[in-house]
């Protein structure tokens, strides 16, 4: 078993990050525990736990690198401004997901126990994502209040999410579909609803 003082914090930090997250990769969430990515580091529980201060904030670790990651790979489209890199963004959240299924399922799976708090930084990776919708948004509707972006961003995302998530879990039951096209009509579908409701309908 390794000695504490042979690796900084940050070190085992980042050491134990990297193995829960192959841990997490390689059998799933419920395969996963402290005890496993403690011993694959070389050290005890009770270390990660000083250092993370709980297993739920070593996941949330996982979680935010799940983010920072997702936020990348979505403001790296280029091309059309408007709905044409919503669609695009519709797609590359899907194919991230099932690039890093376990990891995209853990973000939205983990729940912090209740006298724990979300940290700011990972609210702000959340803003983040949302922040390069609402931005879109502003091409198709240029009217929007701040109010309005944050409501339609969320009902637009949902959907997106929700058709990713059922993809996820083979429960869309629509086989003859490709989930491709199924983005692409709940994307085109909701601006377009929404363009003929009027900018001032959402919310």
């Amino acid at each position: 078993m390794a000695r504490r003082k042979e690796h900084s914090h940050d070190e085992i930090r980042a050491m134990a990050i990297t193995a829960a997250t192959e841990l997490l990769v390689e059998q799933g969430i419920m395969g996963l525990s402290l005890r496993k990515v403690a011993s694959k580091i070389g050290y005890v529980p009770s270390t990660l736990i000083n250092i993370f201060g709980s297993y739920q904030f070593l996941l949330l670790a996982i979680s935010e690198q799940t983010l920072l990651a997702l936020h990348e790979h979505l403001a790296k489209i280029k091309g059309d401004l408007g709905i044409a890199r919503i669609q695009a963004m519709a797609r590359a959240y899907s194919e991230f997901a099932h690039a890093n299924r376990q990891c995209f399922k853990l973000v939205f799976e983990l729940q912090l126990s209740d006298v724990e708090v979300l940290p700011m930084s990972h609210s702000e990776l959340i803003s983040g994502l949302f922040g390069l919708v609402e931005r879109e948004l502003t091409h198709v509707f240029p009217l929007l209040s701040p109010e309005q972006q944050i409501c339609m961003s969320r009902v637009l995302w949902g959907g997106i999410h929700g058709l990713t998530a059922l993809s996820l879990d083979n429960k869309l039951f629509a086989d003859e579909l490709s989930l491709t096209a199924l983005l692409d009509n709940h994307v085109i579908g909701y601006l377009q609803g929404m363009g003929f409701q009027g900018e001032a309908q959402c919310c």
